[in-house]
């Protein structure tokens, strides 16, 4: 009942997303931090395959045999062991970095203003205006 206030599989899935990109947010700016840090290798987060593959399935008629409802979705922080021309095996590109900080950045915004439209609409059939 409650979920369904909140807009169900649409409200999970915004309050998910905007969840992944804080944690996204924290993982850059590690990057970011560790740039000059030698043998370092720069980590990245996974979640937006994994939540578009769980609201493709709630469209389908095995919907109700998924176990896994789109709030257990979790964003995943990997390192990525790729090769660099650096010598000290850091694999960090502060350009690159930057970059990913500022479109993380713009996506919470976009996110976060989807929430709060959100809460406010609620507000607005409880207030009955």
């Amino acid at each position: 009942m409650l979920d369904m206030l909140f807009g169900g599989d649409a409200f999970q899935a915004v309050t998910a997303a905007l969840n992944a990109a804080a944690l996204r947010q924290q993982v850059i700016a590690n990057n970011l931090a560790n740039v000059n840090t030698p043998g370092y290798k720069r980590q990245a987060v996974s979640f937006e395959s994994a939540l578009q593959s769980a609201l493709e399935i709630r469209h389908t008629p095995f919907a109700a045999l998924d176990p896994h409802p789109i709030s257990s979705i979790q964003p995943i922080v990997y390192t990525v062991n790729t090769t660099t021309d650096r010598t000290d095996g850091n694999n960090v590109d502060p350009e690159s970095e930057s970059v990913a900080l500022a479109m993380n950045a713009i996506r919470y915004d976009a996110l976060a203003t989807a929430v709060s439209l959100q809460f406010t609409n609620l507000k607005t059939v409880i207030n009955g205006r």
